[in-house]
């Protein structure tokens, strides 16, 4: 996570633009427009987690801290809260840590 913030504030401008270009594509089956090498990013990260959670809630916790990682996170904290690059940082890392815990006190479905 640390690695992602340190480049976040030089690269939002890239981000936006990628964004701007990608968001009114039509997707071409199930292949993301964009995105795969922040999945995989993730999936490595929590790949400890996998057996301990299982499938389902594996995927849930990898499409969840999708949503808190990355461009488009960085893009609602600054335009939306007015956030600095290092508190951005500060608020997707504990937002990271709680969907984590969440994912983790979690009761496994029986069976």
């Amino acid at each position: 996570m640390a690695a992602i913030d340190s480049l976040s504030a030089e690269t939002l401008p890239l981000g936006r633009s990628l964004i701007r270009l990608t968001v009114d594509q039509p997707a071409e089956g199930d292949v993301p427009r964009r995105g795969y090498r922040r999945i995989a990013w993730i999936e490595r990260a929590i790949d400890p987690l996998r057996d301990r959670l299982g499938p389902e809630r594996f995927e849930r916790l990898v499409s969840a801290l999708a949503m808190v990682i990355g461009w488009e996170a960085r893009i609602v904290l600054q335009d939306i809260r007015g956030l600095s690059p290092d508190q951005q940082g500060d608020v997707s890392q504990w937002a990271a840590r709680a969907l984590i815990a969440a994912a983790l006190a979690e009761e496994p479905p029986a069976g």
